[in-house]
C-alpha cells in the first residue's frame, strides 16, 4: 500500500500505542483510594486485587529463586563473598 505520506503511519501508531498504554495505566492504578459513585466502588483494577496478586507472585518467585541452595551459594561464592 502507497501513501502519499508515509510517516503517518508511523505517527498514527505512536499516538494510538500512547493513548493505549496510559488508558491501561490510569484504569489498573487509578484511583488508590476507592471511590464511592452510587452504589459502586471504584478503585484501580491492581490495588483491588493486591493482595492476591502478590501471593500469587510469592509462589511463582520464591521456588525458583529463593531456595536454601542459591542464597547458600551466593552468601559464599556470590559477590562481595571473601576470597
Amino acid at each position: 500500500v502507497l501513501y502519499d505520506a508515509p510517516w503517518t503511519l508511523a505517527l498514527g501508531g505512536a499516538i494510538v500505542g500512547y493513548l493505549t498504554n496510559w488508558i491501561a495505566l490510569k484504569l489498573i492504578f487509578e484511583p488508590v483510594q476507592p471511590v464511592q459513585v452510587g452504589p459502586w466502588s471504584i478503585q484501580g483494577l491492581f490495588l483491588q486485587r493486591q493482595h492476591e496478586v502478590s501471593d500469587e507472585f510469592a509462589k511463582c518467585l520464591v521456588p525458583a529463586t529463593l531456595t536454601s541452595d542459591k542464597l547458600w551459594d551466593n552468601i559464599l561464592h556470590g559477590r562481595g563473598a571473601r576470597e
